[in-house]
């Protein structure tokens, strides 16, 4: 099972990164404006909406296996699309698909860790480690060949679907061999949902989940573009700043596991949030001056998403986790699909220097939420 879990997270990881990483040469192959560009962004995260509001509640109804069988066919699916045309409709439609499909997949694989493993908030984060490789790999890989002229940049976005392809086959042999502990699945837990947001955490955790979704995603999408019109950068340079942030992440992740595990993850998350706050927002605000801060910031984002998504189960049954977690996150995703909605044309309006103010404000608002519902909500179970 770990196995298949972080080779799933690596190609995810492959998966998500490589449409901020192309989007550039999708600008320059079809000659799109920024707020054409930002149609393929908000498209993608419409999929993350869809999929996690509909496909929560079935998380909670069906087998397991089944369930990320079926995850991994659509995300597979999608990739074959791009493979075999260069249309840019079927890249906005394909996004809805393969980014919904790959954000419900990786989430589903955090919902049934504790199905396998004991430290659940440490075997999170390790997970979203393997993620953060993936991400990291076609950052600096994919970069690269971002910066060829439109065609042969284009065909490098084939070739890199092509081996995500491959890959979900072999992750597809490995699930089939695994041998799942019995579980009943909750087939009420969908008419439950109604309550979902009577819960005194619901309000705090959907604005935790969408300022964190423009903090991180924000800067994952925008950066390459970003860093070259308005920092004077070169793509592959911005393109290497944005894998140092991942890097952080990844490497924190990983490093920051164990300490995760032994302070809770209320605790956690409360001395995270401060420092990746404080350091982002220096960052931004200090331009080309602050890239280093910036790069920096990702060490104290590493467990921030991983351990919000157990977060969520402090505060539900454990009936309701798969249906908890999706409601939240999928409509928390709202926030994603009108930044990406309007960045583009924002801008277009008075500059990228001027709109990217929009990420520190994000998570500052995130910073400010967390201790707020630290202080007003008790969680029902551990993670002090």
């Amino acid at each position: 099972m770990l196995l298949y879990c972080l080779l799933v997270m690596v190609m995810l990881g492959i998966s998500d990164g490589l449409r901020g990483v192309f989007l550039p040469v999708f600008e320059g192959k079809f000659l799109l404006t920024h707020l054409q560009s930002s149609l393929i962004i908000m498209a993608s995260y419409a999929g993350n909406l869809l999929f996690l509001t509909f496909g929560g509640r079935v998380l909670d109804r069906v087998p397991r296996k089944g369930f990320l069988t079926g995850i991994t066919l659509i995300w597979m699916a999608a990739l074959v699309l791009y493979v075999l045309t260069s249309s840019y409709w079927v890249l906005v439609v394909g996004m809805v698909c393969s980014l919904g499909a790959s954000t419900m997949l990786s989430s589903a694989l955090n919902i049934t860790a504790p199905m396998f493993f004991m430290q659940t908030a440490m075997m999170v984060n390790l997970f979203n480690f393997a993620q953060g490789v993936g991400l990291v790999t076609v950052q600096n890989l994919g970069g690269r060949t971002a910066g060829q002229p439109s065609d042969p940049a284009f065909s490098g976005w084939h070739w890199w679907n092509l081996g995500l392809v491959i890959a979900g086959i072999l992750s597809l042999v490995l699930l089939a061999v695994i041998r799942f502990p019995a579980h009943k699945p909750d087939a009420e837990a969908p008419a439950k949902t109604g309550g979902l947001l009577k819960n005194p955490a619901a309000p705090f955790l959907l604005v935790l989940f969408g300022t964190y979704y423009i903090a991180e995603h924000g800067l994952e999408n925008w950066m390459v573009t970003y860093g070259s019109q308005t920092l004077g950068m070169t793509a592959e340079r911005a393109a290497l700043y944005l894998s140092l942030f991942y890097g952080g992440i990844t490497a924190g992740r990983l490093l920051f596991a164990p300490l995760v595990q032994k302070l809770g993850e209320l605790r956690s998350m409360a001395v995270f949030t401060v420092a990746g706050t404080l350091l982002y927002v220096a960052g931004i605000l200090l331009g080309r001056g602050g890239i280093v801060l910036l790069c920096l910031s990702g060490l104290a984002f590493s467990i921030l998403y991983p351990t919000l998504v157990v977060t969520v189960s402090l505060y539900y049954p454990a009936s309701q986790n798969g249906a908890a977690f999706g409601f939240i996150a999928g409509i928390a995703t709202l926030f994603d699909v009108v930044f990406n909605l309007g960045f583009g044309a924002l801008a277009d309006a008075v500059g990228f220097s001027r709109a990217i103010l929009i990420l520190p404000a994000s998570i500052v608002v995130f910073c400010v939420t967390f201790l707020m519902m630290q202080r007003r909500c008790r969680p029902l179970k551990g993670g002090a």
